[in-house]
């Protein structure tokens, strides 16, 4: 494949919605102690993102370089300031955690704004036409889920957690994949194309994989 398609398939079956669209669903399944779970995870994710994802989708950078943009990456800091806080326990005043919460509520509405923009600059139709995005789509809303439920059930992974990670890692593309596509110069309708129909599908096949992993692996 080309590199500019390569990177953005890479990285959008490797990458889910885990926060947006997982967070809702395990919250009314297992409440507050299935999000905490669910937290850690999505911790390590952010981590893995921000280091194997810029891999993904820069190709051309030395380790020198990505180094330097891991050590300097505002998400990677904020991720080792926060488990300092979280391991030592250490009191946040109120003003501070409202602020932070209402701008970190922004972060997806304004990936998925800036995704229906990057769509509106191409036909629906030739987005629906395009092949590699029916790929992408069955790669990451179907091959992986099964492939992590098969896992889990062989390796003797039980209960809530095993249930949690399956659910995560079942979710769409992660919204940041049209973002990566315009700042490294990939191809954007890919990215649009398996943002937008990932979502879409992971209404019916995000329930239903699931109600198939409470049956499986509990």
């Amino acid at each position: 494949m080309k590199k500019e398609v390569r990177g953005i398939i890479r990285f959008a079956t490797t990458f889910s919605n885990a926060a947006y669209m997982g967070f809702p669903l395990i919250q009314a399944m297992y409440g507050s102690e299935g999000v905490l779970y669910a937290s850690v995870y999505v911790t390590v994710f952010n981590i893995l993102l921000w280091t194997v994802g810029i891999v993904y989708v820069s190709e051309s950078m030395s380790f020198k370089e990505l180094l330097k943009k891991i050590v300097t990456c505002p998400p990677i800091i904020s991720v080792a300031v926060g488990l300092v806080i979280f391991l030592a326990r250490i009191p946040v005043a109120d003003v501070l955690k409202d602020t932070f919460n209402v701008v970190g509520g922004m972060n997806t509405p304004l990936s998925m704004i800036i995704t229906g923009i990057t769509i509106s600059q191409f036909q629906l139709l030739s987005i629906l036409k395009d092949k590699r995005v029916y790929f992408t789509v069955i790669l990451r809303m179907f091959i992986i889920p099964v492939i992590c439920t098969l896992v889990m059930y062989l390796i003797h992974a039980r209960g809530m957690v095993a249930v949690i990670t399956i659910i995560l890692e079942a979710c769409p593309c992660a919204a940041i994949t049209t973002l990566f596509a315009i700042k490294f110069g990939h191809d954007q309708k890919l990215a649009v194309g398996a943002v937008t129909l990932s979502t879409l599908i992971s209404i019916i096949t995000l329930p239903c994989l699931a109600l198939l992993a409470g049956e499986i692996i509990m």
